[in-house]
């Protein structure tokens, strides 16, 4: 309908592909043919494929912050006119990281925006943003889809079978493009459940002194700590399931022998202890 508003924050967790659709908004509203998704043909939608359109602006800092001066360079170009479009879009990935007054200065913008400009806002949590800037935006949620969605998207359009597409979205977190790098092994999480299993394996067999010997494979792998614990929950949440007969909801699907053998050395109570405190 055209009905466009000057400013929009994408928000959710990284890797839903907040940033992915932000460009294929931008193309469709510079697109050609005007219809309600890119015709991928025209001239605009073809330099907008490549990144080569001179009215799409992509703000992506590898830096901890986004600064004054950078914001300043992003404000010159939104007050010029657009190049071969009537409209011109930035987007600004991990918008969250402006500074104070990097904000500060954003938000005058945002407050008496170019009839012909339109600004997008990727983050991970609105609440990251300052509240002035958020209020003078239409915000997006970009929610996680269900475990049996990914499965499905990954049976149907990936050719994963269906015990890889349940391991898979299990170690999802609801996102699918994190179960396809997993499958493709962009995200190397397997061989980390591996080393995480044999030092769980460990522990069970020879008891609570052992933790200590492990601490400098924790401390090699601080980086991935998050990862580590996910795993770990994961792991003692099937060995419960398997000791409670929910045998269909296991994750670890591929280490079913292990799943067997870790349940005959702890109980239920146990299990849900070790989860609680991961937690």
């Amino acid at each position: 309908t055209g009905q466009v508003s000057h400013g929009y924050i994408f928000e959710g967790p990284k890797g839903i592909g907040k940033f992915q659709m932000a460009r294929i908004f931008s193309q469709s509203i510079l697109c050609r043919v005007q219809g309600p998704e890119p015709c991928e043909t025209c001239p605009s939608c073809v330099k907008a494929n490549t990144g080569n359109h001179p009215d799409i602006h992509v703000v992506d800092m590898m830096e901890d912050s986004i600064k004054r001066q950078d914001i300043d360079g992003i404000l010159d170009k939104i007050y010029t006119k657009p190049y071969e479009s009537d409209r011109k879009i930035f987007i600004i990935n991990e918008s969250h990281k402006m500074t104070i007054q990097a904000a500060n200065a954003f938000l005058k913008t945002l407050e008496e925006p170019p009839e012909d400009t339109i600004i997008i806002l990727i983050t991970t949590n609105v609440n990251l943003l300052l509240p002035t800037i958020a209020s003078r935006c239409q915000n997006f949620r970009f929610e996680e889809s269900s475990y049996d969605e990914i499965e499905k998207a990954l049976v149907r359009e990936y050719n994963a079978s269906e015990d890889e597409s349940r391991l898979l979205a299990g170690y999802s977190k609801g996102i699918l493009q994190r179960a396809i790098n997993i499958k493709n092994k962009t995200f190397d999480l397997l061989t980390l459940r591996d080393q995480v299993l044999a030092i769980i394996d460990e522990l069970m067999d020879v008891g609570r002194s052992t933790p200590f010997r492990f601490e400098k494979y924790f401390d090699q792998n601080k980086n991935q700590i998050e990862e580590i614990i996910e795993i770990m929950m994961i792991w003692f949440r099937d060995v419960l399931f398997y000791k409670i007969d929910l045998k269909e909801k296991i994750v670890n699907v591929d280490k079913l022998e292990w799943v067997v053998k870790h349940s005959k050395k702890t109980n239920s109570i146990k299990c849900s202890e070790i989860y609680g405190h991961l937690q």
